[in-house]
């Protein structure tokens, strides 16, 4: 008979995310242990094994959670037909960017511990983030009709590059808010810095 789960037992996977992400975040997969984790979470490591089954896996479920949540987030921006292509990409991009800032240690894993899942993991996740990139291509084509199609990809990721590298040193708290600093990146990319 399959052991019952308490009834706690969402709520707890999801703290013991939560910690790991920001020990991987910090110390990066392969510096993390599973008794790092658990002495995070004061608890021991056989009871984390209750809730994932490894630390590979507690890794791919925080990269594929919050690959979902940008994309849940993001491509109902970019399908929104009462705004026009230039607030559709300011909107993406002041959603992106307080994304970021609000779930720093999720956007870190994702941006550099890719490599530590397994094949199939890595590719599934990646399909993910390039579904979230592709649903920018209708609003860059609108605004720059003669954009060919083998730039749809460059074009878009240094849009998104411009905000996701920000998680180094912006968290919204200084001088800049999300949405100024996300209204100037859209200016810059749009219009060049000299309209910015």
């Amino acid at each position: 008979m399959p052991r019952m789960q308490a009834g706690d037992y969402r709520s707890k996977r999801e703290r013991i995310k939560d910690a790991a992400a920001a020990l991987f975040a910090d110390k990066g997969f392969h510096g993390t242990s599973i008794v790092d984790i658990a002495k995070a979470c004061n608890t021991v490591k056989s009871r984390l094994y209750y809730y994932f089954p490894s630390k590979n896996q507690l890794l791919y479920e925080i990269i594929k959670d919050h690959a979902l949540f940008l994309q849940d987030e993001l491509e109902p921006i970019m399908k929104d037909v009462d705004i026009d292509a230039r607030e559709q990409l300011e909107n993406y991009a002041r959603t992106l960017l307080g994304i970021n800032v609000k779930y720093r240690n999720q956007h870190t894993l994702i941006l550099g511990e890719l490599d530590a899942l397994s094949f199939e993991q890595n590719k599934e996740v990646s399909l993910l983030i390039r579904r979230t990139i592709e649903s920018l291509y209708p609003s860059l084509l609108e605004i720059n009709p003669t954009l060919q199609k083998h730039m749809y990809f460059p074009t878009a990721m240094m849009f998104v590059g411009m905000i996701n590298w920000t998680h180094t040193w912006f968290d919204g708290s200084g001088d800049v808010s999300v949405e100024g600093f996300a209204k100037l990146l859209c200016t810059t990319f749009l219009d060049g810095f000299s309209k910015s």
